[in-house]
């Protein structure tokens, strides 16, 4: 994980009435293998995030002060520190007039890879843990709670820079903290959010109709392996590109699947971010309430699985052995109990 400039700066607020504190660091964190390892764990936290929200910087430069710092800094303008500063000071005035109550550490890591620049930024607040010391006493401890990352954000650079249209900024909220979640979509000028449950409704629809073309044997096959494709990009928080997709299911005719979205659904983005959701639940049905739990392949439903929508009942043929067995086991004690 190629960490090119990476710096923390604290920040806190002690009560809704405080005055919203700045630590800030004056050089960047030394690369080394526990910042390579620290950031890593950040970014695979924030990856794993469900809900993520995709737009782009606002066009007005009011709204959006720290894509033209970020602007200058990438024009070489003044330091990946300075820029971290004013970007600091900006999120200090925002969250003033606010009585949201934090402390943490903003951290802002730079990853440059052979294909694409990506700017992270994480807030990550502390927790406190127990340990025993060299001489076996008990003590106390903070650390930073990656698990529990609050807010993330990943601003694709590369994009950005050479695609203005492009969902190249990414954020996610913070679970019941909607003051703090709207003032750093704010800092960052968030904007023209993506619908991306309509879009992934849209794309799996295309899905669906290209099944159609092919082999009944082959259209479960085909199912699995896009879904499969695409909650692995899902997991690199990366988009799915259509091209790349339909090379990926077809070997033998690799732009077959993309041919078709481009005839048959030309208002389908060339690159999306699927909703992980709804992917699964498109090759697996799946419900529960107090008393049952069930989750079954969708491609079982109207063979060994059989819904009547009249009567609101499942038949199930060919039950699992190990399920077959507990039914026959659970039966035999319910007529022992009522003989004896």
């Amino acid at each position: 994980m190629p960490i090119t400039e990476c710096i923390a700066h604290a920040i806190s607020r002690s009560g809704t009435e405080a005055p919203i504190e700045l630590r800030l660091r004056e050089n960047n964190l030394p690369v080394d293998g526990y910042l390579e390892e620290w950031v890593r764990d950040f970014k695979q936290a924030y990856i794993a995030k469900a809900g993520k929200e995709y737009g782009q910087f606002h066009p007005e430069a009011a709204k959006s002060q720290v894509a033209q710092w970020l602007r200058e800094y990438r024009d070489k303008k003044f330091s990946f520190q300075r820029f971290s500063h004013k970007a600091m000071e900006h999120f200090q005035t925002l969250l003033q007039d606010t009585e949201v109550v934090i402390d943490g550490h903003l951290v802002f890591a730079l990853e440059q890879l052979a294909d694409a620049d990506s700017l992270y930024i994480f807030l990550g607040l502390h927790s406190e843990g127990l340990y025993l010391d060299g001489d076996q006493n008990l003590q106390t401890s903070r650390y930073m709670d990656i698990k529990g990352l609050l807010l993330a954000a990943k601003i694709d650079l590369t994009t950005w820079q050479s695609d203005e249209e492009g969902s190249y900024l990414s954020v996610i909220r913070a679970r019941g903290e909607k003051d703090l979640t709207d003032q750093f979509w704010n800092w960052l000028g968030f904007a023209d959010q993506r619908d991306l449950a309509a879009e992934t409704t849209s794309f799996l629809e295309a899905v669906s109709a290209f099944s159609e073309t092919l082999e009944e044997e082959e259209v479960q096959v085909y199912r699995n392996k896009v879904v499969d494709y695409c909650l692995d990009q899902d997991k690199k928080g990366q988009a799915v590109v259509i091209r790349d997709l339909s090379e990926h299911i077809d070997d033998e005719k690799p732009d077959r699947f993309a041919r078709f979205m481009e005839e048959k659904r030309s208002d389908t983005p060339p690159a999306i971010m699927p909703d992980r959701r709804q992917l699964k639940q498109y090759i697996r049905i799946s419900g529960r309430n107090d008393l049952l739990s069930m989750s079954f392949a969708a491609e079982c439903l109207g063979e060994t699985i059989v819904y009547d929508k009249g009567e609101d009942s499942l038949i199930i043929k060919n039950i699992p052995a190990p399920l077959k067995l507990r039914l026959i086991k659970h039966l035999q004690q319910e007529i022992e109990a009522a003989e004896g």
